[in-house]
């Protein structure tokens, strides 16, 4: 061999290993990824219905709400939309598990794309971070209510899941 292609090869080897390396690192004993891992691309969703409302709702109106977490954790960045829904008055996230009533936790949202964050905590979580919100969600207790001029205690619902 020669002595350019033993290098090349030393190179590549090393190179190799690092890349080994940080993939280990990466990755706990357990497979489990790190938390920066976890940090990343945290998304939830929620079906927007009036079937969902408690008490139920007869309404054509169906919606959905798409929950982001930043990168660096402080912002959730949201869009939400809905289709027939007449007299739009307001929307909130709402601590509570299904089939029962909560307390707004957020200042309210606006139709189209927006941001949540820890300013815009109300109720049991002001003061606290978007940490505290995004735990909530993740275990199946908030859910997004809209609130109509018809319906003011809210039109359609859906609760808060994890993924797309």
């Amino acid at each position: 061999m020669t002595q350019t292609k033993l290098a090349t090869i030393q190179v590549l080897a090393i190179v190799l290993t690092l890349a080994v390396a940080a993939l280990s690192a990466a990755t706990l004993t357990n497979g489990a990824p790190t938390a920066f891992a976890q940090q990343q691309s945290q998304t939830f969703t929620a079906k927007l219905t009036g079937s969902n409302e408690v008490s139920p709702v007869n309404t054509p109106a169906t919606g959905m709400a798409q929950f982001q977490l930043s990168s660096d954790g402080k912002e959730l960045n949201y869009d939400l939309s809905a289709t027939n829904l007449k007299g739009f008055m307001m929307a909130h996230v709402h601590q509570g598990k299904t089939g029962e009533n909560g307390p707004p936790v957020t200042t309210p949202l606006s139709m189209g794309k927006g941001k949540i964050t820890s300013s815009d905590l109300q109720g049991p979580l002001a003061g606290k971070q978007i940490s505290d919100l995004v735990n909530i969600m993740k275990n199946g207790g908030a859910y997004v209510n809209v609130h109509t001029q018809q319906n003011q205690n809210g039109e359609i619902r859906g609760q808060i899941m994890s993924g797309a």
